[in-house]
Order: structure tokens, then sequence, then C-alpha cells
């Protein structure tokens, strides 16, 4: 696949899903391209998946997502030019023009959050390793808050702190309304008048004579989404009935008049409540059920992985890290990846043709470097042994996250050059300690079941499509 022109792979697969005029929607996440099409029986999914550079596809939700790996946003970019402007990045139109046919569904839940959340997770990475070598040089006893440090204190805060800002631009795109107004959205959070309340006991605003409640709304995820997805909706509305002449100036006014106030009285409220509910049932969860919470969300997590649902715990372990400074759920992603990576290793060892054991060692390395995909579509699934070993595998290592209370600090991607986050701020060492103790323990046990039980969960395929 590295060799492959991606002009090339983007054009087959294009005329794979049944050209341009097939396509109602276009975008990607870390590693699949993501397609809404108008006529599902245009496409061959067997064909799709041998196609030379793609590491496989399905149909998800009514989703086409061919699975690229790292190359995937270069791929993207070599089909832009090919797709009209309207059909990239947003989610489907209300109404297409087009019959609902079977495979043209409209995104459901996962497919919108991981729209959201996909283009903003370079920030937040970015902002999570410079946070993490932070911690590693306070770990030495230098005083990172002084002096230059404070300059990479700043950086590593802004993608958090100005997050609904991120999620705005993002959540504009996602249900196609424009980013200015999204932005003001963003905005009335972040308002002076209300980061100065916070604390005080001081009612700043009311409507209706109403107090407006006061949350911390940096860090936050689920207000902006609800308040942007509200101004799309009112938008949309006000749109059908407001005359044309009067379209620019009445409809952005109204949208922001209504939606506004609404926001900061009953949407943004819930949505800060939803925030504090998740991290605190995630607390609730780990802490009554222990390693069995850990083992089970690590046995099903490449399930999770496979059917490309693992972004939508994105806004669980971003409100966990802004409520409680730390997330639980991270710990298990990283094991996951390192079972991803061990069980492609030992099957490399048994597999005898020699092309597809180098495939499945790139596999492993890229597993171990964080991109999990290409070893769980090439290795894992059509020879169902490793599969069955990255399950057992990242289930213990899930559990033996919760024995060893192993947290991430940071958002951050789960593979080996993420182990920075893992530096527990206040300078102890323990808890990057537990975290290497888990990824080292996930991956023997990976290879290890991989390549003792090679071949038992199934015929021997050793198959890259």
């Amino acid at each position: 696949m590295a060799g492959r022109d991606k002009k090339e792979l983007a054009g087959e697969i294009l005329q794979l899903i049944g050209g341009a005029d097939n396509i109602i929607a276009a975008t990607h996440c870390i590693t699949r391209l993501r397609f809404n099409l108008k006529d599902a029986s245009k496409v061959n999914l067997e064909t799709l998946k041998k196609v030379d550079g793609a590491l496989g596809a399905q149909v998800k939700d009514g989703q086409w997502q061919v699975i690229i790996g790292p190359q995937v946003e270069s791929v993207y970019r070599e089909l832009e030019p090919l797709l009209e402007p309207s059909k990239l990045g947003g989610e489907v139109p209300v109404d297409d023009g087009q019959p609902e046919v079977e495979g043209s569904g409209h995104l459901g839940a996962f497919e919108i959050i991981t729209g959201i959340f996909s283009p903003i997770i370079p920030a937040l990475v970015a902002g999570g390793m410079v946070k993490g070598i932070l911690a590693v040089i306070a770990g030495f006893g230098i005083d990172t808050g002084a002096n230059d440090w404070a300059v990479f204190n700043m950086i590593s805060d802004i993608p958090f702190y100005f997050l609904p800002f991120l999620l705005a631009v993002s959540c504009a795109d996602r249900f196609k309304i424009n980013r200015s107004l999204a932005l003001c959205v963003a905005g009335s959070l972040m308002y002076p008048t209300i980061v100065n309340a916070i604390g005080t006991n001081e009612v700043p605003l009311t409507v209706l004579g109403i107090a407006v409640p006061v949350f911390t709304y940096a860090d936050s995820v689920f207000p902006v989404i609800f308040g942007v997805a509200g101004l799309a909706l009112v938008y949309r509305m006000l749109d059908k009935v407001v005359p044309d002449l009067f379209k620019l100036v009445v409809v952005p006014a109204a949208s922001l008049g209504i939606v506004i106030p609404i926001n900061l009285m009953v949407l943004a409220p819930i949505g800060a409540w939803c925030g504090i509910g998740l991290a605190s049932g995630i607390v609730w969860l780990f802490s009554t059920l222990g390693p069995v919470a850990g083992f089970l969300l690590g046995f099903f997590m490449p399930l999770i992985v496979l059917f490309g649902m693992h972004q939508s715990t994105s806004p669980i372990q971003i409100s966990n890290i802004a409520t409680l400074g730390y997330d639980y759920l991270l710990p298990v992603s990283f094991c996951h990846n390192l079972a991803e990576s061990g069980a492609a290793f030992g099957a490399a060892l048994r597999m005898k043709d020699k092309r597809l054991k180098s495939a499945a060692f790139t596999c492993s390395f890229s597993a171990f470097m964080g991109i999990s995909e290409p070893a769980l579509f090439t290795v894992q699934v059509p020879n169902r042994t490793p599969l069955a070993a990255a399950m057992i595998s990242n289930g213990i290592g899930g559990a033996l996250t919760a024995i060893l209370g192993a947290k991430c600090f940071g958002f951050v991607m789960p593979g080996i050059t993420s182990l920075p986050v893992y530096m527990d701020p206040t300078g102890a060492v323990w808890n990057i300690v537990s975290i290497i103790i888990c990824i080292m323990a996930t991956w023997i046990i990976g290879a290890v079941l991989s390549f003792v039980l090679w071949g038992r969960f199934g015929g021997v395929k050793e198959s890259i499509n």
C-alpha cells in the first residue's frame, strides 16, 4: 500500500462505489474513508475489500467505510477534486431528492459523533502530548510553571480550555450551518460575564427575570454540541419561512436571538450535567465492578473498533479529563492497540508466505505506534485466531488497568508515543509504571495466544484482503 499512488487509489475507490454521482456525502476519520450513497446496488463490497491499497471495507448503519490506515487523509485529499464541495465533509442532507434505499440511510449517532470529533483530534492530541512531556520534565524536579515553560503550559491548555470553539467549527461542518454563527454560540458559553461569575454565587445574567445557570464551560463537550445542533434546527426552520429579500438580515439574527438564550437556560446546563454524569458513571462502574468492568471493555474493544464505534467514546474521555483530571478508558484503548500488535506479531511468526508475514509484522508495528485497524482488518479478522487472541489479551489488560489503577491525564492517541501523558502531574511514578506493566502484559499475552492457538478458531487464510 505504501507504494500505491494515492490519486490512482482514490480514483479506483470512487469508480467501485458507483462514481461521483452516486455519493451523497463523503468524509473520513483517522483511518477510514466514509461514504453515504444513493444506490447501494452499484457497489460490490467484495471487490471493494480487495482493492490494492485498502485494508478492507464494510457497511455500518448504511454508511460505506473503506479502511485505508494512517494515509487516509492523503487519499481523501485526492478525492476532493473529484467531488462537488457540497458532498465533502458533511452529513447526509435532510432531503437529497432520492428514495431511501438499503445502504444509503442517514448518518447514525455514532457517525455524527465521529464526524464532530475526528477533525479536532490533532489539536487535542497535540495538547495532551505537550502536557505529558511537561509532566515528565516536572518529574526531574524542574519547575515547569515558571519562565519559558509557562508558554508550553499555555500550549498544552489551549485546545482544552477553548474546546467549545473547536467543537463549534466541527459541529458547524457536521450540521451544515455557518461556522461564524456556530462560533457565536460557543462564544456565549465563554463570555467573560459568565466566566467571571464562576464560583462567586453571583447572578450575571437573566432571561425573562430567570437567572441564567452558571457552569464552567471551558473543557466542556456537550453544551456547545447541543447549542449548535439547536442553531442548525432553528436556522433551517426560519430559512423556510422568511422571504428571500430579508433572509440575510433576519435569519442569522433571529437564530442567535432564539438559540443562545435557550442554550444558556436549558441546553447547555443539560449538556454540562451530561458530562458530569458520564464521568461519575465511569467512576462508579470501575469502583463497583473494578476488574470486571475493565475486562469486559477490553474484551469487546476489538469489536467496537471493527464496527467503527470507537470514536464515540471520545466525548466520555474528554469529559472525564475535564471533570476528574484523568480518564479510565484511554488506558484500556492503549492496551487494545498493544493487544492487536502482539496478536499480529504472533500470527506473523506462524505465517509461511513471506509477503503476508512481512505485512503482518508491519501491521504489528503500526498497532504498536497507535493505529490498530491495519492489524485488525489485515491479520485478525481474516485469520480469526489472532482476533480471539487480541480479545482475550485485551480483556486481561483491561482488568489489569482497573486492578493497578492506571489513568491517562490527557487526551491522546493510544500508542507507545503517548506514554508521557500517563505521567502523573504530581510527579508520582506509579501510574506510568502501572501502564507499562499493563501494556507489556497485554502485548505478550496477545502474541503468545496468537502463536500457540494459531488455526484453532477457523481456517487459516493468511490473507490481507
